[in-house]
């Protein structure tokens, strides 16, 4: 081969060595990873069911010739012998009863107010605290399915409204507003009928102004005795409401039950006295916590369980059938998603976690996986072989490989 060809050969050579080092330099630092940090989670084993109530419930039934007008509303707790009703010759009387009422505290809110004088006003840190308190509370009241407390809020921002406004020297005082709600009021006091009668409470407990037929069924009486085939027909029943002078009606104790139908072999856990929390997602954000009082098997493999609650609130005080979710087991650890979980040459679970810019494959121990959002909880463990906390775990990439050096 003479020289010339001879240089050529090796510059060519040259040339696709350098080319492959560039390809197999770029293949490396350019791969596209995308990580998350390894965070932890409580996850638990649920089992999901609808469950019936069982509670004590007082109906209200009076004669009442004319238009009831509450003084309550569903779920609000009223005392012994406490109105829940005034009955007024027309709708018309009531409404104006109802912004006669609206008038006069309106009234006691500005004379007290103007009670403070210039000289013991309120804190304005304090005030615009308060008001962002308000603000917050008003919001998630709107998000729940009772609104029960909107009116009290509303009232109290207005009064924290009107508390700033003397605060910062835009009012002086409120004399002429108080002279003009006066005389309204003088007004329309005079412009209707009062009350013929009244509707009062025969107990202490939660006011509900509706029935759903169930009050005099689903009583508590002997139900650590009941039977899948009691609970099954709960569940399916429909009663009929019985609304004959009807005025609503009063849930009495703050003990209640919760009955539902489970497979035996979902129920094997479970004994008589356990405390468990139990989910109903669409009445309340927060788990009750609930103690299992019976458990009464059938025949056919189904077990009949029956929960206690302690816990009562204006809307627990109006379920009858609901959605609920029992948590088991309960699991602590690190999430991992199904996608990052990859096996070593010893067919051990782990995921890749970029350790600065080198792959490292970490063992996992899966406690609990979540088949619907698909990720498992794994154990935190010292061992650190194992994935660690806060590590950043690879959830996309290619030729993925422990030691591989990446960007």
């Amino acid at each position: 081969m003479n020289p010339t060809a001879k240089r050529i050969l090796v510059a060519l050579l040259s040339l696709l060595l350098i080319v492959y080092v560039g390809v197999q330099g770029y293949l490396i630092f350019s791969a596209s990873l995308e990580t998350i940090t390894a965070d932890k989670e409580i996850a638990y084993d649920t089992l999901k069911t609808t469950g019936v109530v069982y509670r004590s419930e007082s109906v209200i039934r009076q004669q009442t010739d004319g238009y009831v007008f509450y003084t309550v509303q569903d779920g609000n707790r009223v005392s012994k012998n406490g109105n829940i009703a005034h009955v007024y010759p027309s709708m018309d009387d009531a409404l104006k009863q109802q912004e006669l009422d609206l008038l006069d505290e309106e009234i006691a809110s500005l004379t007290s107010i103007n009670a403070q004088g210039s000289s013991n006003r309120a804190s304005l840190n304090s005030i615009n605290q308060q008001i962002n308190q308000t603000w917050l509370a008003i919001s998630r009241s709107a998000q729940m399915a009772s609104y029960g407390e909107i009116n009290e809020l509303h009232s109290r921002l207005l009064t924290l409204l009107n508390k700033k406004q003397l605060t910062i020297g835009k009012e002086e005082n409120f004399n002429a507003r108080l002279s003009e709600l006066k005389t309204r009021r003088a007004s329309l006091a005079a412009s209707f009928q009062k009350a013929t009668a009244t509707v009062a409470s025969p107990v202490a407990g939660y006011f509900v102004g509706s029935a759903d037929g169930f009050e005099g069924i689903l009583k508590t009486d002997g139900v650590e005795s009941l039977t899948v085939g009691d609970i099954q027909q709960a569940l399916t029943q429909e009663p009929t409401v019985d609304e004959t002078n009807f005025v609503g009606k009063i849930v009495g104790d703050y003990e209640w039950y919760l009955a539902c139908v489970l497979p035996l072999e979902s129920v094997v856990t479970l004994k008589k006295g356990l405390q468990l929390d139990v989910c109903m997602p669409f009445v309340q954000s927060a788990p009750l916590s609930m103690k299992v009082v019976s458990l009464n098997k059938a025949v056919d493999d189904q077990v009949a369980v029956v929960l206690q609650c302690t816990q009562m609130s204006g809307a627990l005080s109006t379920v009858r059938r609901e959605q609920v979710e029992i948590r088991l087991t309960q699991y602590e650890g690190i999430v991992v998603p199904d996608e990052s979980i990859h096996f070593n040459e010893q067919q051990e679970a782990g995921v890749y976690i970029q350790d600065g810019n080198i792959l490292r494959f970490r063992r996992i121990q899966v406690l609990h996986h979540n088949e619907t959002e698909r990720y498992s909880v794994c154990a935190i463990r010292e061992d650190k072989t194992y994935v660690q906390l806060y590590d950043r775990i690879v959830t996309e990439g290619e030729d993925l490989y422990d030691g591989k050096l990446v960007r």
